[in-house]
């Protein structure tokens, strides 16, 4: 269970700086317009180059390795394994982050001349609305699933990805689906994590 609990600590607190912390630091090295564009624009060779779409796809699939082994450990440390639909939920969270990290944005014109940029575009989009809908029903299905063993845990950390949740859709009413929306979005996440560690650890 130490070991679990170190893992927890060191993946958790990983998960929770990696992507903000890449993502302010790629913004600020570029001319980026978080209002106007979304994130997956710097998986855009002809906008950005070779170099940030290779960043963009690490970034991405280690984000996804990293949220499958925090919430693996996260299942093990509450004994969480039996439940199934949680589990499903985990590998679909992982397979939507690494697809999400190996179809790139593009802008080209939805068109049958052009069919396999207009399926990637479409796909691309598919995936980043999935992502924003999975990655939270994962931590509310985790949520519910400790409620009963614990309940301060359970209940403080709903109304957490609460919060989280009515502060993105406000942003989406507000913004649109943009930079602003995500970075919002990703910060929220963050936090949860953060949160969700340090009481793992105190138990």
């Amino acid at each position: 269970m130490l070991l679990i609990k170190l893992g927890i600590l060191l993946i958790g607190f990983i998960y929770a700086g990696l992507l903000p912390y890449m993502v302010k630091r790629t913004i600020a090295h570029v001319r980026f317009d978080l209002v106007r564009q979304t994130l997956s624009f710097l998986s855009n060779r002809d906008l950005y180059g070779q170099k940030y779409v290779k960043g963009y796809k690490r970034l991405l699939f280690a984000t996804a390795c990293l949220t499958y082994i925090y919430f693996w450990l996260l299942s093990e440390f509450y004994d969480l394994g039996d439940n199934e639909v949680l589990m499903q939920q985990i590998d679909i969270s992982f397979a939507i982050l690494t697809l999400l990290a190996f179809v790139p944005h593009n802008i080209n014109p939805y068109s049958l001349a052009n069919l396999k940029a207009s399926v990637l575009r479409i796909l691309h989009n598919i995936l980043a609305v999935m992502l924003f809908l999975m990655l939270p029903a994962l931590i509310i299905m985790f949520q519910f699933s400790v409620l009963p063993q614990m309940y301060f845990l359970g209940i403080s950390g709903l109304i957490g990805i609460g919060a989280v949740m009515v502060v993105t859709i406000v942003s989406v009413l507000m913004n649109g689906i943009n930079g602003v929306t995500e970075i919002l979005f990703i910060e929220g996440i963050s936090l949860w994590s953060l949160y969700i560690t340090i009481l793992t650890l105190l138990r």
